[in-house]
């Protein structure tokens, strides 16, 4: 018979090691503890499914909290680690997860439950609503690199997609060296070492413009957790870009894999500067790590609210390619809160980094 339990600090080994037996790739019991047990705001809410003393799923949220245009925290839980071992399928263990894990979240105070997948109709039978799929951005430098990375993302790829990715890789790399966009001088650019709060301060001016818009609380403790604590970085770097009165302006934090590729986290402009001005920056910033090595840059993008139109615009105008495919983004709510998932200020940061 399976029975449905809250998981302790001293499940956490046979939780990983369930993990590694059942889906790849492999992940470290450092790995683990620093994404569900060393979480921003506290450990995860972690379910799990057993068979006697045999664990057969597992599901959990990482608490995080929002912010929106006034400033008030909300406590949401991004939605993780669901898997189910195959020999039990069929057995409504996924569902059962999920409704204690929810009476658990609204005991701990939980708004909102929100994450992403490609496995659409599991969530929509719970209640989920998937109102959009994250996008795409990229910029390549090196094509024939770049080409031999993106066709792996896919094992299943068929001769006619490798042609397709070829294609894109071919004409990302057109479309960034045939852009018009004029450098600009009257910015600095410089990368600061470890952290910086000042990310925090840049989105809030934003949402202070839009008044339902809310995002992630970028303080330092998730910043710490997020970016400069992940173990499955290989490099970190945090870049700002001041005014001629030395003022930041913007920052970027990035993540570069052994493999050459760049990832943009986040992107924060001040709220009072051009769209023009941040497609500068962020051309700038793309040529800064071509000329440093690397050989494509991606982001995430999304087309569901101003602030994020706003970034696909300057992103493509300082030469990068939208690509409009992605995957979906589940979102329940658990009290009657007035968050609208199309108010969503997001970016990868939403993500875990994990490649």
């Amino acid at each position: 018979m399976v029975t449905y339990r809250l998981a302790t600090a001293a499940d956490y080994i046979n939780i990983n090691e369930f993990h590694n037996r059942i889906d790849k790739p492999y992940r470290s019991i450092e790995q683990f503890y620093w994404e569900f047990r060393d979480g921003p705001i506290g450990a995860s809410i972690y379910v799990v499914a057993e068979d006697g003393d045999k664990i057969v799923g597992t599901n959990c949220v990482i608490p995080i909290n929002l912010i929106d245009s006034n400033g008030k925290l909300i406590k949401s839980g991004k939605s993780e680690d669901t898997l189910v071992d195959p020999t039990y399928r069929g057995q409504n263990i996924f569902n059962n997860i999920y409704e204690f894990l929810f009476e658990e979240c609204k005991k701990q105070g939980v708004s909102v439950i929100w994450g992403f997948t490609s496995a659409n109709k599991p969530f929509e039978k719970l209640g989920f609503e998937i109102p959009y799929d994250h996008h795409q951005g990229l910029a390549v430098n090196q094509v024939l690199e770049s080409y031999k990375f993106l066709k792996t993302l896919n094992p299943k790829n068929k001769l006619k997609d490798k042609i397709k990715i070829f294609g894109l890789c071919l004409f990302s790399k057109l479309k960034f060296n045939l852009n018009i966009l004029p450098d600009s001088s009257e910015f600095q650019l410089s990368e600061i070492e470890g952290k910086s709060s000042i990310s925090e301060s840049l989105i809030q001016s934003n949402l202070e413009k839009y008044p339902y818009s809310f995002a992630i609380h970028q303080n330092e403790s998730f910043q710490n957790w997020r970016i400069y604590s992940n173990p499955n970085y290989f490099k970190t770097n945090t870049f700002i870009f001041k005014n001629s009165d030395g003022q930041i302006i913007a920052l970027f934090e990035t993540n570069t894999t052994k493999s050459r590729v760049s990832y943009i986290n986040q992107s924060s402009f001040s709220s009072d500067i051009s769209e023009l001005e941040k497609a500068k920056m962020i051309r700038l910033l793309t040529k800064f790590m071509f000329k440093r090595g690397v050989k494509l840059v991606r982001s995430w993008l999304f087309n569901t609210n101003e602030l994020n139109k706003n970034e696909i615009q300057f992103f493509e105008k300082a030469g990068h390619f939208y690509l409009n495919r992605g995957i979906g983004l589940v979102w329940k709510k658990l009290d009657d809160n007035d968050l609208n998932a199309l108010d969503f200020y997001l970016s990868r940061i939403a993500s875990q980094g994990i490649q």
